[in-house]
């Protein structure tokens, strides 16, 4: 229930909060972080670091994550993004969102929604969502050096967290 206590929260915070007018500005990078977690969905299928458990098993759960809760989430946090403030409140703009999405994974975690594996933690996920959030920052304003950054970073993940490449081979 608790997976879909956050789908509906995060549809219902979007429809009412987020900036539907110009839906179409924030598409693309919809796009993006949604093809981000596809491409590691498909790379590390066999080696996930993060799994996403009970509802029925972690591939329907991440399709629902990611037609549903990405997209409100990228709605709401480019409607709000203090884009013309100083590069300060930019940061804590990224570290509060990333704090919230470290806390409702942790608080997934605990109850068994979420579990984690092959030496991931809680802590390289707060790392991630303030990078994540970079890159969606960055990918609304320029989308073309978003993607080899992003590969990069995917690399040396797969480097650091020691993917058998010949699972993908």
């Amino acid at each position: 229930m608790f997976r879909i206590f956050i789908v509906l929260a995060y549809l219902t915070a979007c429809f009412f909060f987020g900036n539907w007018k110009n839906w179409k500005n924030y598409y693309s990078t919809i796009l993006y972080v949604i093809v981000g977690d596809l491409t590691y969905n498909f790379i590390f299928y066999n080696y996930l670091l993060w799994k996403y458990e009970k509802l029925v098993n972690h591939t329907i759960n991440d399709l629902l994550y990611a037609l549903l809760v990405f997209p409100c989430a990228i709605i709401l946090f480019l409607t709000y993004y203090p884009f013309r403030i100083g590069i300060g409140k930019q940061a804590i703009y990224i570290l509060a969102w990333s704090g919230f999405n470290t806390f409702v994974e942790h608080i997934s975690s605990i109850h068994g929604y979420m579990s984690y594996h092959n030496n991931w933690n809680i802590f390289w996920s707060f790392g991630v969502y303030i990078i994540a959030f970079c890159l969606i920052r960055l990918h609304y304003k320029h989308p073309l050096v978003v993607w080899p950054i992003s590969t990069g970073l995917g690399v040396i993940t797969a480097i650091i967290f020691k993917l058998p490449f010949h699972l993908i081979i």
